[in-house]
């Protein structure tokens, strides 16, 4: 018996598994959620606020949600297994960017969170004081600013190929039972204590359970480049206990908004029959994510310097429409979580770089003007990088939160007009 037939009777195996496996809250074994802390979860010294009591799509709309930015490679920094802040070359977070990227036009920020390496002992993974605390510092800046925020599980269920898991989140490792029971206990300690530290913040701030979970195979099954429906499965659990454990957590989470992922994050998933939204007690709360960076030539390895024809702009087009008919028009709002184009330097050849450059241009205007078309809420990935040979989308200097060229300021610009 060769090693795929292998698999995929390990895969159906474990299918009846997890169907076999049932709770009140979610789907998966009762000891995941019958689990007493040793001690209470931390809640921040802050004032209870007053919740709008709106519905997700109400509150996008009145509140004039049109676009986001994200603070890219910062709280989702890690090194050696450590969520770190500054490790990847930005500076530490401070109030400037926070007024720049208000100032500049952008409603909401989504702040990537890596946990990973702040955690206490099994079982409680008790997160440290400090790491909340300086989640919290930021959250508090871009209020501060007039932004709503979102914040997340980010690199903690990093997977750049098969085998190659960076965090602990693994869908790799999660085909096996135990594995299975241990990681969605630690998925479900996360929550809880995230939940319960910002349980007097308003519904300005919300959660977003995880970040573009794979097996390796980058949105389809690694091992058979099929469907990949026993993740999808896996991916639905999770996201049922993240509405679970925040709904649990009281205070404010009873009305906060909740921002549901498929599986890698993926349109196509997205889109598919596998990705089930949660059940969820408090109706109207739900927001639909997914990442769009086709073609990945361009927008991400920079290979490819020419777009901007009548098909590259029609296949965003195609891409969005559903998006409107599956979630829109049943009132559920949707984000692009993460969009964007690389800055391509061709130093050897002025006439590309010009292309690339024009190009550039061309895909943010396409993409937010359909985002607008069909009622998406775009946010750009901006990882403040602007130079090396690494993906470059950083527009923002941190330190002073000014666009960090003309070019940059052009991009921003167009941007915050296509969807206004």
């Amino acid at each position: 018996m060769n090693f795929k037939k292998i698999l995929f009777i390990t895969f159906v195996i474990y299918t009846l598994l997890l169907t076999g496996c049932r709770s009140s809250v979610g789907g998966a074994a009762d000891s995941t959620y019958n689990y007493v802390p040793s001690q209470p979860d931390r809640v921040r010294e802050y004032p209870l606020e007053t919740v709008s009591g709106k519905t997700a799509i109400d509150y996008f709309k009145t509140e004039k949600i049109f676009s986001g930015w994200n603070l890219g490679n910062t709280l989702d920094s890690h090194s050696g297994g450590v969520g770190s802040e500054t490790i990847w070359g930005n500076p530490s977070v401070n109030q400037e960017i926070m007024n720049g990227v208000k100032k500049a036009g952008f409603d909401i920020i989504r702040i990537p969170v890596t946990w990973m390496g702040h955690f206490g002992m099994p079982q409680d993974y008790r997160i440290s004081s400090a790491r909340l605390e300086r989640v919290a510092e930021i959250v508090d800046m871009a209020r501060k600013a007039g932004l709503k925020v979102i914040i997340n599980i980010h690199h903690d269920g990093s997977t750049p190929s098969e085998g190659k898991d960076e965090g602990w989140l693994s869908m790799a490792k999660a085909i096996k039972p135990a594995e299975y029971e241990k990681i969605t206990h630690q998925f479900a300690r996360v929550w809880d204590q995230v939940a319960a530290y910002f349980k007097n913040y308003g519904d300005w701030l919300m959660f977003e359970s995880m970040n573009e979970i794979h097996d390796g195979g980058w949105g389809w099954s690694y091992n058979f480049q099929t469907f990949p429906k026993f993740q999808t499965d896996i991916i639905n659990k999770w996201n049922q206990v993240f509405t679970d454990r925040v709904r649990a957590a009281g205070g404010n989470n009873t009305e906060r908004f909740l921002i549901i992922p498929a599986y890698c994050t993926q349109p196509q998933q997205t889109l598919s029959g596998s990705f089930v939204l949660p059940k969820d007690t408090t109706p109207g709360k739900q927001i639909v994510t997914f990442h769009y960076y086709d073609p990945n030539e361009f927008s991400i390895n920079g290979k490819r310097s020419a777009w901007g024809t009548d098909g590259d702009k029609q296949k965003v087009d195609s891409d969005f429409a559903p998006f409107k008919r599956v979630f829109i028009d049943n009132n559920i709002p949707v984000i692009i979580g993460e969009t964007g184009a690389v800055l391509q330097l061709h130093p050897n050849d002025k006439g590309v770089e010009a292309q690339a450059r024009q190009s550039r241009i061309n895909y943010f205007t396409s993409i937010f003007v359909t985002a607008k078309k069909y009622g998406l809420v775009p946010i750009y990935w901006d990882n403040g990088v602007t130079s090396g040979n690494g993906e470059k989308f950083g527009l923002f200097d941190r330190r002073t939160g000014q666009a960090n060229s003309a070019d940059s300021s052009t991009l921003i610009n167009i941007m915050i007009n296509s969807v206004k």
